[in-house]
């Protein structure tokens, strides 16, 4: 593979690669869509590391146009963390207006990002991360910001937040290719025209959004109440809809009702347990009840993932379950 030779900013391909790091790269295929670039074991390139440089600076100013599966898997655990997020607005004339509508929302709450016009007509908005988060937590920040807005969220990048038993989950196409159409794959200013990349990948690199940002706004998420059909409950059941009741109803709608959140977190999952819910359902609605009352687990990363999950193994060897 030959890059093109031309004079570059090695610090600007390097702030670009952190901005848009993650787990695969993605290629153009010649029928438009996009594939995982894999060498020739078959094996994907990762969006890190000196190959990931030289594939970006092919990106801007070369032949290839790339995408980036955001997933990054954590040993040891089910779940993934991303080092940024992105929603994709593909509505026609609207987009504009809902991307725009997030960003200001965004700004509001302290958190600075970017609305991309996409490659043909629809929007992008992306939000840079200082550091790698729980994918469950950066989602879940995502669709509250839309859901504040009442703007769709089909398209809120991660997609996913454990990685796909048959692949990385989906990807997304990097702005700023060389040949791009015109006007198009760029960031827009906050006033009138487009960010150059060297504009934009100064300015988004110099505001990355801190980790209890991310927190803050997504503990305001509202799970969509469940559309499953009531069903008598038997034991054999498991769970997984928002319509819990008695403790964990009293812990969710008004918090802690003493200091002691981890207490108050293991009252829940108890709760939660006696009203048959699976034991994923239970870590995941825990997880949501942390972010939402007090974010005791929430920012210790690894660690406080791992805290937390044995709190809810405790809680289910207390039921029995």
């Amino acid at each position: 593979r030959q890059v093109h030779a031309v004079s570059y900013d090695v610090a600007l391909v390097e702030k670009f690669c952190h901005l848009f790091r993650g787990n695969a790269l993605a290629k153009e295929t010649a029928d438009g869509g996009f594939r995982p670039w894999r060498d020739e074991n078959g094996t994907p390139f990762r969006a890190n590391g000196a190959f990931f440089q030289e594939a970006i600076l092919d990106h801007l100013w070369g032949q290839h146009h790339l995408g980036v599966y955001p997933l990054m898997e954590i040993e040891g655990s089910p779940s993934c963390n991303v080092g940024w997020l992105a929603v994709d607005w593909d509505e026609g004339d609207i987009s504009l207006i809902h991307a725009v509508n997030v960003r200001e929302l965004l700004a509001e709450m302290g958190v600075v990002s970017w609305v991309e016009a996409s490659r043909s007509k629809g929007y992008h908005l992306w939000v840079f991360l200082q550091e790698d988060i729980p994918a469950q937590l950066g989602r879940n920040a995502m669709f509250a910001a839309c859901q504040i807005v009442d703007s769709p969220t089909k398209e809120v990048y991660p997609k996913q937040v454990t990685m796909p038993a048959k692949g990385f989950g989906n990807g997304i196409r990097l702005p700023y290719a060389l040949g791009r159409p015109q006007g198009r794959q760029e960031a827009l200013r906050r006033s009138e025209g487009n960010l150059s990349l060297e504009e934009f990948t100064a300015l988004a690199s110099d505001s990355m959004t801190t980790r209890q940002q991310i927190v803050k706004i997504a503990s305001l998420y509202q799970p969509p109440p469940s559309t499953r059909p009531i069903i008598t409950p038997k034991f054999t059941q498991r769970r997984v809809d928002a319509d819990f009741k008695f403790v964990a109803r009293d812990i969710w709608d008004q918090g802690p009702t003493h200091n002691d959140r981890s207490l108050a977190l293991f009252s829940f999952a108890c709760s939660l347990f006696r009203q048959l819910y699976s034991p994923d359902a239970v870590l995941e609605w825990t997880r949501q009840c942390d972010l939402k009352w007090g974010q005791k687990f929430a920012a210790r990363g690894a660690s406080g993932e791992q805290q937390l999950r044995k709190l809810v193994d405790d809680a289910g060897s207390k039921m029995g379950r």
